[in-house]
């Protein structure tokens, strides 16, 4: 099976953004190549404060245009306390960004889908 390109230096591409954190460890990393135009990605990746960033993406290519068929970027502090969570869960049709929304403790947010660089970013101005 030929595996499409994009998706395998998306792969890639992951791969460095959670190497190259500064203080952090990868608990898990989990690539699974479905088709080759259908992958899944999972992440733990802990922090030097012991809070933690789980990531799952699921991506489909289709007319080499990338879509998230679903996401989850979920961030919560040593004490495991939600700091703050990106998906794409249907459950709050009245958001103007439906069904993308962000998560900030109590509070649920429009918002679009972050790239991983974007949520490491605020990841990293979180733990100044």
């Amino acid at each position: 099976m030929q595996y499409d390109k994009s998706l395998l230096e998306y792969l890639e591409y992951v791969r460095h953004l959670i190497q190259d954190f500064n203080d952090s460890k990868i608990e898990q990393y989990q690539e699974e190549i479905l088709s080759n135009n259908r992958i899944n990605i999972r992440v733990r990746l802990r922090f030097s404060d012991n809070s933690l960033l789980q990531i799952s993406e699921a991506i489909f290519l289709k007319a080499e245009e990338s879509s998230w068929l679903s996401y989850r970027y979920h961030y919560q502090d040593s004490s495991k306390k939600l700091v703050f969570r990106y998906d794409n869960t249907p459950h709050y049709p009245d958001i103007s960004t439906h069904p993308d929304h962000k998560h900030e403790g109590d509070q649920v947010l429009e918002s679009s889908r972050p790239t991983i660089e974007q949520v490491l970013l605020e990841i990293k101005n979180f733990l100044k």
